[in-house]
């Protein structure tokens, strides 16, 4: 198990706010656990994928990330994006059905007002979602979301990411700041008709 200096070490390379662990540990302490699973899990290329808007949108593939938004934005538009890509879309069910209101939250980085229309076209928006800025933030946003809106501490989290790179990397400090269990598994997407790949992570 780790020490708290470790985790500080760990929390350092996230945020400078490395009291941070002082504060989750005396949360979780604090709150009721509960025998349940609790399911987090990402957005593009995990519940739906981009691949028909990255084929006739070209420079989409050009510019990802920041640059991609920016070009989005200013030269197609969030609203026909979302019209032309994602309303009246099929996308495969297999971890859809696995998620509920209560116990499963939707994560994923990106613009919040264009990540909220994907989720309405998909008709999930009973299910929880929180929009970070950059995939590394999800990990300590994993943390902030159980102490401080879910406020009970699952026996188990397991959460369903297409690049579960930072999970992996920070898989000790989320078990040992909120004391649970950390299920990664990996999901690699067939298009919209399926998926090729949803296994465990150091199964």
């Amino acid at each position: 198990m780790a020490s708290t200096k470790k985790l500080k070490e760990i929390i350092s390379t996230l945020t400078d706010q490395i009291g941070l662990v002082n504060l989750y540990i005396h949360e979780s302490e604090e709150l009721k656990k509960k025998d349940t699973s609790f399911i987090i899990c990402d957005l593009d290329y995990t519940l739906f994928s981009r691949d028909e808007q990255i084929e006739w949108e070209p420079m989409l593939k050009e510019k990802r990330g920041y640059e991609g938004n920016t070009y989005m934005i200013n030269h197609i538009g969030i609203n026909n994006m979302v019209a032309k890509y994602y309303e009246w879309k099929k996308y495969p069910q297999d971890i859809i059905k696995k998620l509920s209101p209560e116990s499963s939250l939707i994560l994923t980085a990106g613009i919040p007002e264009y990540q909220h229309k994907k989720r309405r076209s998909m008709n999930i928006e009973h299910i929880p979602m929180k929009v970070v800025w950059e995939w590394k933030d999800k990990v300590l946003e994993t943390i902030r979301y159980v102490l401080f809106e879910l406020k009970y501490i699952p026996a188990e989290i397991i959460v369903y990411e297409d690049r579960p790179q930072f999970f992996v990397e920070y898989k000790e400090l989320i078990e040992w700041a909120l004391w649970t269990k950390l299920t990664i598994m990996y999901v690699e997407m067939d298009g919209n008709e399926g998926y090729k790949k949803i296994e465990e992570l150091g199964s």
